[in-house]
């Protein structure tokens, strides 16, 4: 099958999938007719968590792994920049076009801290990457062609010799955060992602971890993978997105905060819906 173009609606990311299980109709307005950035809502935490991603990145692309903690406060004034840029380029409705006007001094000075914090924490010892890579996609075959995509922060080497799918959380509330952590599809989906990549290689068993920026020596939250067993997961996902896409009834969260649920906007929504075929 010809793979050069697969629909935006025949791709998901990890966001996507909790869409679908938070809320129906979400997932619906958000997937099926693109209001994801038009819709989001942006918070300091979440400005702060993109400015920690993004200076991990950083750090890796650079190799500033011996580099002085003052070196590496530059990285996050780096990141914000990146962030600003982004959004001049692609406009308010797009990644971090909501999270703009809370990116103040006082948010870029708590991200420092938090990053310089991480540094300490692990004594300045960074595991080098093995990716230049910040976005992969997977095209899974079925009736039609299925696209996974997105990533997560990096994929690091561990000392042992078994590469690790890092993904990064920074959570306003520690404790509460790491009771939501997804550890059934997040380890799926990106050990997913990164297999091909690290199958050519030569790597034959990687490993999933979250990495806590404020817990920088918590090592709970990880799952290892058999490389040449990844094809469960395409099974995986493709059971879970054929189920997604045959869905053709709505059905409503009807939560106090469900953004979508409550809007003013729902009946319209609804009804292009239904123009566009996606519920009967």
């Amino acid at each position: 099958m010809d793979q050069s173009f697969i629909p935006r609606t025949r791709c998901f990311s990890l966001g996507d999938l909790h869409d679908f299980d938070s809320c129906v109709f979400k997932f619906f307005v958000n997937h099926h007719l693109q209001k994801k950035y038009e819709l989001a809502e942006g918070t300091s935490n979440q400005a702060i968590g993109s400015l920690l991603d993004l200076s991990i990145k950083k750090l890796h692309i650079v190799k500033a792994y011996n580099q002085p903690l003052e070196y590496l406060e530059n990285l996050v004034k780096a990141a914000e920049n990146e962030m600003r840029e982004h959004v001049e380029r692609n406009g308010p409705t797009s990644f971090y076009g909501t999270q703009i006007q809370f990116l103040t001094p006082d948010v870029v000075e708590k991200a420092k801290e938090i990053f310089k914090s991480y540094y300490r924490g692990i004594n300045g010892k960074f595991k080098k990457s093995i990716s230049s890579k910040n976005f992969w996609d997977h095209v899974i075959e079925s009736n039609s062609l299925l696209k996974v995509w997105g990533g997560p922060d990096n994929i690091e080497l561990d000392p042992d010799g078994t590469p690790e799918v890092v993904d990064y959380k920074y959570f306003e509330n520690p404790e509460g955060g790491r009771d939501r952590l997804d550890m059934d599809l997040m380890p799926k989906l990106y050990i997913l992602l990164a297999s091909q990549d690290l199958k050519k290689a030569g790597y034959q068993k990687a490993r999933f971890k979250v990495r806590l920026w404020q817990d920088p020596q918590n090592e709970d939250y990880f799952e290892e993978f058999d490389l040449g067993n990844v094809g469960f997961l395409e099974d995986y996902f493709r059971v879970k997105i054929e189920r997604i896409l045959g869905t053709r009834e709505l059905s409503f969260c009807q939560r106090s905060f469900c953004k979508v649920c409550n809007h003013p906007k729902k009946e319209e929504w609804i009804k292009e819906l239904q123009a566009q075929g996606w519920i009967d």
